[in-house]
């Protein structure tokens, strides 16, 4: 079965190959995933919605296996001048560099590099931690800020919904809005939003990388039970 992150960075291509102008930026991602992707030649399809001057919707389809497994509504913004003034923003406080934190012992995928400051998987506590992904998504392709981002943004509820006892919840859908694109290869996350009632939950983190927090992304999630290796 293909990973569900998969999408959203597919989509994200997708939008950003065949849609986004020059000075304009995805601002939103929201990535419906509909049904488990087998792992089967993958045709990904964009419509546009709606054309403006400031602003584009569009909407991306992801088929596997003759199925429409994940629909993505990504919101294009023109970018433009800074406006005066002071803003409140949250203080996060101060990042270890992701070369000082050492990686954990049961690193399951050499190609996918994460490195907890704080909490983890399986701790049930809040989360904090780096995560870089080496692998290349299409082809020979290297990995562009935002189809970095786009991978990562379906972690947030996957680490935000962990318990001491293991992972119950796996996410039907995330939505990512970004105040800019990633810098560098390391994005950080800490979980800042969790709430479960009936067996679904909302949940999801707050996301960085070395020069400060760029974006947040949250999902809502259904109970299952436990994967195997847990």
């Amino acid at each position: 079965m293909l990973h569900g992150r998969l999408i959203g960075g597919l989509a994200a291509r997708e939008l950003e190959s065949a849609v986004v102008p020059e000075g304009w930026r995805v601002a939103r991602l929201t990535v419906d995933m509909l049904r488990p992707a087998s792992l089967a030649e993958l045709r990904v399809e964009h419509e546009i919605v709606r054309q403006g001057r400031r602003i584009i919707v569009a909407d991306v389809s992801v088929h596997s296996d003759g199925h429409l497994v994940g629909r993505v509504t990504g919101l294009v913004l023109a970018e433009g001048d800074e406006p005066p003034g002071t803003i409140w923003q949250p203080d996060l406080g101060q990042w270890p560099t992701p070369e000082s934190v050492p990686p954990p012992e049961d690193q399951l995928n050499p190609r996918w590099d994460i490195r907890y400051i704080s909490g983890g998987f399986n701790t049930g506590k809040r989360s904090r931690l780096w995560s870089n992904d080496y692998d290349t998504l299409v082809d020979d392709e290297a990995l562009t800020p935002l189809v970095r981002a786009a991978l990562a943004g379906d972690i947030a509820c996957p680490i935000s919904n962990s318990s001491d006892q293991g992972l119950y919840y796996i996410n039907a859908d995330y939505t990512m809005l970004l105040s800019r694109y990633p810098r560098g290869p390391w994005i950080g996350l800490e979980t800042d939003t969790q709430m479960a009632s009936g067996g679904i939950s909302v949940a999801g983190c707050i996301y960085v990388d070395e020069d400060g927090p760029f974006a947040i992304s949250h999902g809502a999630s259904l109970s299952r039970p436990a994967l195997e290796n847990e």
